[in-house]
């Protein structure tokens, strides 16, 4: 990163300290933002489901573009909830071994976990290029959809949203990773617990 870019990001961060709105515009975003866009997609799949199934059954007069839009919905719905999955942590996960790990040797089992974190985020990192090559791809051949004339682009660009989204988590993890490293080195961790609703 470039010395303008680090004393604008210093910059920014003075001023969310001195604004308690940013810092709660911030903090609310951060919370919610993947609940908001997963729910408008979601909506909006689950209402061109039903007006779908209406059109079809009660006025024998089905459309094409309705379905095509809801399935392109729930494709967004999909990349937008893996966001929430890694934020909360309940996305499919192994943590026998590390668990194990943990009880003799904390300090390897958090080294281990900051090194799952980073061979993911760069994972995250190299299908977010290839995301933004595919969009860019369906710019440049101008393709639409078959049933309802909009652009492919506006498709594929749930891809790239998705995956930036879920690579900002992973770095978040990441982050508070290393400082747990930093801070308890030492400390006992509890085994991973199973999520319950």
């Amino acid at each position: 990163m470039s010395q303008q870019a680090w004393v604008g990001a210093r910059r920014l961060c003075r001023r969310m300290d001195d604004n308690p709105m940013l810092k709660w515009i911030y903090s609310h975003f951060d919370d919610h933002i993947e609940t908001y866009l997963a729910t408008i997609a979601l909506v909006v799949f689950a209402s061109l489901v039903i007006y779908q199934v209406v059109m079809r059954y009660f006025f024998n007069s089905p459309s094409s573009w309705s379905e095509e839009i809801a399935r392109y919905a729930l494709v967004w719905f999909v990349y937008l909830s893996g966001s929430y999955a890694i934020k909360y942590q309940r996305h499919v996960r192994f943590g026998v071994v590390v668990d194990l790990i943990g009880k003799k040797m904390p300090f390897l089992q958090r080294v281990i976990r900051l090194f799952i974190f980073i061979t993911w985020l760069a994972f995250l990192i190299y299908m977010f290029t290839l995301s933004i090559e595919m969009v860019r791809r369906q710019v440049i051949t101008g393709q639409l959809s078959p049933g309802s004339q909009i652009p492919m682009y506006l498709v594929y660009v749930g891809l790239p949203l998705g995956l930036s989204l879920m690579s900002f988590r992973v770095l978040q993890h990441t982050v508070r990773s290393l400082i747990d490293i930093i801070r308890n080195p030492l400390a006992p961790i509890p085994p991973s617990q199973p999520e319950g609703d």
